[in-house]
């Protein structure tokens, strides 16, 4: 990044973010394609790629997926200072498996998909420079998402607070120029692959039944469940050269 004074340069707060949406996440699923994307949500290897090129996730796209200007790019320049992975599932009771309830139905396959992910995935960063990061994805909080309550006193239902604690603070500010390529990563170990499973030998990563929806008494409507989504975001803030809206300011025109 140019060093200069800080008023040569406009910068203002900034959170950079890629989420991977898919209504399956079994391993290298042709129909498991990530939203915006030509590639499966995990692949076959068990690798979950942010940020990718050749994703075509940018705000364009997909806004509300990725704030990328360019995908795979930055198109300013940005310094990050903290680091969040946020899990959104659909939420389940542990009845609400792929068929009939079994009779000891344990967990919500949800909860162990992201336990497969969260306790056994190693981030990879790569931000326009070496690899800066290659550390548990167990190291990184989310910082907010739903919170809900199931007691009959208290069913309140909000997002969480995106309290400090729950992002990973990074010991010292990451700089990445403007035009740097950057990359993102999640690999699962081969361990817990196959609780999460491939279209041979399906696991939690299966696509969800319909969400069962009784109106006023009537029969239930069977509407589409909501897909799996992970979202890796930087905090920080971004920098460009000019105002932001502003052209360049055009070069003094030579003496006569």
């Amino acid at each position: 990044m140019e060093q200069a004074s800080p008023k040569t340069f406009k910068s203002q707060p900034w959170i950079l973010f890629d989420t991977i949406v898919s209504p399956s996440f079994l391993l290298g699923d042709p129909a498991g394609l990530a939203v915006g994307s030509q590639i499966p949500a995990i692949s076959r290897s068990g690798e979950m790629v942010f940020f990718s090129g050749g994703g075509g996730r940018s705000t364009a796209n997909t806004p509300w997926y990725s704030n990328l200007d360019i995908p795979g790019q930055l198109a300013y320049g940005m310094e990050v200072w903290q680091v969040y992975l946020y899990f959104a599932f659909p939420t389940l009771t542990p009845d609400q498996n792929n068929g009939t309830p079994a009779a000891n139905p344990g967990v919500a396959p949800t909860v162990k998909l992201a336990e497969a992910i969260l306790n056994f995935g190693v981030l990879e960063l790569e931000l326009g420079q070496e690899n800066q990061t290659k550390w548990p994805c167990s190291r990184f909080g989310g910082g907010g998402g739903l919170v809900h309550s199931n007691s009959v006193v208290d069913a309140a239902i909000s997002n969480g607070v995106p309290e400090g604690a729950n992002v990973m603070k990074l010991a010292e500010p990451i700089e990445m120029g403007r035009t740097q390529n950057f990359s993102a990563k999640i690999r699962i170990a081969p361990e817990a692959q196959p609780i999460i499973g491939t279209v041979a030998a399906p696991g939690v990563g299966a696509a969800l039944l319909p969400y069962q929806y009784v109106i006023d008494g009537e029969a239930a409507v069977d509407l589409v469940q909501l897909p799996f989504s992970v979202q890796l975001g930087f905090v920080g803030r971004r920098v460009k050269k000019t105002q932001y809206g502003q052209l360049p300011e055009a070069p003094a025109l030579p003496a006569r």
